[in-house]
């Protein structure tokens, strides 16, 4: 999907993060159990699979400066023969370095004798490693695990955790990647366009899904996360995900959901009316928020402080609240929205950065506003997935129908 080139450009930029005379480590992670004899599906750690492009679990990646030399080293778990029989798992330290352009792999029994620490004299006084800042201690993950026992036995050496430094290289996107976003999101908007299309009031909220989950697996994609499609009452609940209401006649439906391609999600939200027309209150409030979004794209360029786009968006939607008489003061909207107004997007779908940075040429997030009220049982979310340009932005999923008119009209011909 994504080249070596860029996995090797990667490294080169985690190579300068090292001091001399030190050592870094990225796990890729383990995999988890099911039920029974099942397991998760697994997906490497982003920064570790972000270095190598390898996507095994129980790999570790080891970078070394050591007397002013440096060197790279992958080590993997031997496919056992039940993975080569039963899924068709089966590589070599050979292979492996063919795929990734790591010129040294081992496997893992060589791990802790290639390690230039333990057991002899050596010249290493820091070690760093990938943690991150969502980890819990009381559920140590590997590279939790190996820093705890490198510390206890090595007390002298100074232990970093490289999580915000990678965290900061991943917020700007090479080509590649705006190119694998780009993919994910017209796969995404060939779904949507697909649910719509079908989308009547008698059916269930999973039954609208459907539609965009054939399209998903009829493209070879995954979802980026779990869909939302709430109707009616369940549009006021942020992260619904049971999907198991009928709608009804003037029923809105919002979806909250998105493609992942090549490991890069798009996240899209979009809110429409099952029977094909919005009621007088459903598009007032519709374009309310509308407008708060379309007054955050337009201030997203190089330059602009990330985090005023929300603010922005609000004070646009406050204005409007008060205007149609819903509020008094505009501080009053926070009744009605009570979440962030956009992510980073990339590796994960709320993906990490600096969300007070000044915002940067080929920088990717998405921008959300909503406005939710349970007492009419309407809840509106509009979410883009954007990419800064050299002076301005560009919305990649603005094909998805989006304006009331755009609505309305694709229904209509449906």
């Amino acid at each position: 999907m994504i080249s070596q080139e860029f996995h090797r450009s990667r490294r080169a930029l985690y190579r300068d993060i090292l001091k001399d005379n030190s050592m870094g480590f990225v796990f890729s992670g383990e995999q988890k159990g099911d039920r029974g004899d099942q397991m998760f599906p697994f997906t490497p750690y982003a920064n570790f699979y972000y270095l190598t492009g390898f996507e095994q679990p129980r790999a570790v990646f080891m970078a070394v400066k050591e007397d002013g030399k440096y060197r790279e080293v992958l080590f993997i778990d031997h496919p056992d023969e039940k993975k080569q029989r039963w899924e068709g798992i089966s590589y070599t330290k050979e292979s492996v370095s063919a795929e990734t352009g790591i010129g040294q792999v081992e496997y893992l029994e060589r791990f802790m004798e290639s390690i230039p620490l333990f057991g002899r004299k050596n010249l290493i006084e820091d070690l760093y490693v990938d943690i991150a800042n969502w980890e819990k201690t009381f559920t140590q993950d590997p590279a939790q695990r190996f820093a705890a026992k490198v510390q206890s036995s090595y007390p002298y050496i100074h232990i970093h955790n490289t999580f915000h430094q990678m965290s900061l290289m991943r917020q700007v996107k090479t080509a590649e990647e705006i190119g694998l976003h780009r993919e994910a999101c017209r796969i995404t908007g060939e779904g949507v366009r697909y649910m719509l299309e079908n989308l009547a009031p008698g059916m269930y909220e999973h039954q609208a899904e459907a539609y965009f989950d054939f399209v998903l697996k009829n493209s070879n994609a995954l979802h980026a996360f779990p869909t939302i499609a709430a109707s009616g009452p369940n549009a006021c609940i942020l992260h619904y995900v049971s999907n198991d209401r009928m709608m009804q006649e003037g029923d809105m439906i919002l979806f909250d959901l998105g493609a992942e391609w090549g490991h890069y999600a798009a996240d899209v939200s979009r809110t429409y009316p099952v029977s094909g027309r919005f009621t007088h209150q459903q598009r007032e409030l519709y374009e309310v928020v509308l407008r708060g979004l379309d007054a955050a794209i337009a201030w997203t360029r190089p330059g602009q402080p990330k985090d005023e786009l929300q603010e922005i968006s609000k004070d646009v939607m406050a204005a409007e609240l008060v205007r149609l008489g819903m509020i008094r003061e505009k501080d009053e909207i926070s009744r009605y929205y009570y979440h962030g107004s956009g992510h980073y997007i990339g590796l994960y779908t709320h993906d990490v950065g600096d969300e007070h940075a000044l915002l940067e040429e080929d920088m990717m997030f998405t921008l959300e506003p909503g406005l939710y009220f349970p007492e009419s049982g309407i809840g509106i979310r509009i979410e883009d997935t954007i990419l800064v340009t050299k002076d301005g932005c560009q919305v990649l999923t603005e094909d998805i129908p989006k304006t009331v008119e755009e609505i309305e009209a694709f229904m209509a011909g449906r």
